[in-house]
């Protein structure tokens, strides 16, 4: 009869005998008496089996059950098995402890595992330092070391992986090393390497992906990829051989397969399937072109600003670009309706009144003492209201104030409009000048045929032949003068009318006198009458020029 048996068969017949409470202490502090003493007992020996065909060999073991350690050896020491073949198999490994149908049950000489479940670690040989809890977990690792498998068959299908941790009803069913998968089905069919799953079903379907993150429900789903981190529930689900993603948000990246090198940041932030380097930031941003970055759903930018009013508002003048400062718009006649003339120009133009400025601090621009070449919005809306528009302020505290913005597109075209006229008024003015240059060259001709047919002045007499049907027109005396001078002449009889010219230096007549009477003459010219400087005169006499002379204006 064994010790145990000794002792129920002991506490059967105190019991019976038990009629008091004084009795029934008494018991009590034998019975305590007795526990005591059978764990000293124990400890000394530090060697229990129980169970048939429960192994006997070994120091330091405690074997309960069914073929429980049954072919422990010798060098097999310090072993716990507790369950129906618990440890059946082992041979010669230490320090493990099995509890659970079958828990260990191919265990050879791999020491150090903590297998709890029924078939926890089934199949492990010689894997060392692992701990299975959970039916199934395991199962089927046969050489895998420092692995760490907690939850009904998580790690069920590990074989040689090592360093792995899976935490959840079958979590990471893989068979690579230094994984961590947290959750219900978290890498449920992993392969890869390094990889760390958190959630119900996160990186399901990782088979061969190296050093991914996927953290959040059905997050990297159906990622085939390797190192992508996806944060949050969905996040990255259709990635199938993405590399070098990061996703954060709620269905951030859902649609991306084969793109790789992105970032998506926000809820359901993502782009087209198969984008490279692109980026996505803020709720439901979308890109749709590789290499592109873009900032939120029809979301105001601010740089410096808590409040951006516009798509793109910057709190300093501080921005540059190489090359012009100009921007490029898109301007294809196919993309454009509404097409009429801008005739805007001069009139417009010498309306406009520029201004030195500085800002004074509302509206949260900061500008310090900064000058500023600008106009002033409520005057430029007057002249040109298509130029002006408004804007809304925020506030830290939320309060809202309107104020005008000014678009100086406009002027540039107003410019070109204004070049065009002024070009309009030289090119007359240019068409004139030519006219006029030819007629002055034409009449400097005329004047050098006059003045050498004309031998007729006060200095030179008429000759006693010369008709006296002749006309002749005679050198202005004084010629140099300042105050008056006098032109003599002669005109037939015969002559229907006659007058005299003055011409500028440019050809440009500026005075005619009439000579209504006939014969010989004088007509008396004063220098406030006429312009200073050298001026030509000539007779005509009957719509023929018979004569010309150069006078001086001093």
């Amino acid at each position: 009869m064994s010790l145990i048996d000794r002792f129920i068969l002991i506490t059967r017949i105190q019991y019976k005998s038990l009629t008091t409470i004084k009795h029934m202490k008494k018991w009590y502090r034998m019975t305590g008496t007795f526990i005591i003493g059978l764990g000293i007992f124990s400890h000394v020996n530090a060697q229990t089996q129980y169970g048939m065909g429960a192994g006997m060999v070994g120091a330091g073991r405690a074997f309960f059950g069914t073929d429980a350690g049954k072919i422990n050896g010798v060098t097999g020491i310090n072993n716990s098995f507790i369950g129906h073949q618990a440890g059946a198999n082992n041979t010669s490994a230490v320090e493990c402890t099995f509890i659970g149908f079958q828990a260990g049950l191919s265990n050879s000489n791999g020491g150090g595992n903590t297998f709890v479940g029924a078939s926890s670690g089934n199949m492990n040989v010689d894997g060392t330092n692992n701990v299975f809890l959970g039916i199934k977990a395991g199962q089927f690792s046969t050489s895998g070391d420092g692995n760490v498998f907690i939850g009904t068959a998580a790690g069920i299908v590990n074989s040689a992986g090592d360093g792995n941790v899976a935490v959840g009803f079958q979590a990471y069913q893989g068979f690579g090393s230094g994984n961590c998968a947290v959750g219900y089905r978290a890498s449920f069919v992993g392969g890869g390497n390094n990889n760390t799953t958190l959630g119900n079903s996160a990186g399901y379907s990782n088979q061969g992906g190296i050093e991914n993150v996927f953290l959040g429900y059905n997050s990297g789903y159906k990622s085939l990829g390797g190192l992508n981190s996806f944060v949050g529930a969905k996040s990255g689900y259709s990635n199938s051989d993405g590399h070098y993603n990061a996703f954060f948000g709620y269905e951030a990246g859902y649609s991306n397969t084969t793109g790789g090198r992105n970032t998506y940041l926000g809820y359901a932030a993502g782009g087209s399937p198969t984008l490279i380097n692109a980026t996505a930031l803020g709720a439901e941003a979308n890109v749709t072109a590789s290499n592109s970055i873009v900032l939120g759903k029809k979301a105001n930018v601010g740089i410096g600003y808590s409040a951006p009013s516009f798509q793109l508002h910057l709190s300093t003048d501080a921005a540059a670009k190489a090359g012009s400062p100009d921007w490029t718009v898109a301007s294809d006649s196919r993309l454009k309706r509404n097409i009429t003339d801008f005739t805007d120009g001069l009139d417009l133009l010498k309306q406009i009144r520029p201004v030195w400025f500085q800002y004074n601090g509302q509206a949260g621009i900061e500008t310090a003492d900064k000058k500023f070449v600008g106009i002033i919005a409520q005057e430029m809306q007057k002249i040109a209201p298509y130029t002006i528009g408004t804007f809304t302020h925020q506030d830290s505290v939320g309060n809202k104030t309107e104020y005008l913005d000014y678009d100086a597109n406009a002027v540039t075209y107003v410019l070109i409009n204004s070049v065009k006229e002024q070009q309009r008024v030289i090119e007359e003015k240019e068409a004139r000048i030519a006219v006029l240059e030819k007629n002055q060259q034409d009449l400097l001709a005329r004047l050098e045929v006059l003045e050498q047919n004309s031998l007729g002045s006060k200095t030179v007499p008429r000759k006693a032949d010369q008709s006296i049907e002749t006309p002749f027109l005679e050198q202005n005396v004084p010629n140099g003068f300042s105050q008056n001078t006098c032109i003599g002449y002669y005109v037939p009889d015969s002559a229907k009318a006659a007058a005299i010219n003055i011409y500028n230096s440019k050809g440009v007549k500026i005075a005619t006198r009439v000579i209504t009477a006939r014969g010989k003459g004088e007509m008396v010219f004063s220098a406030e009458s006429l312009q200073s400087g050298i001026l030509l005169y000539e007779l005509m006499v009957d719509g023929r020029s018979v004569g010309g002379r150069k006078m001086l204006i001093e």
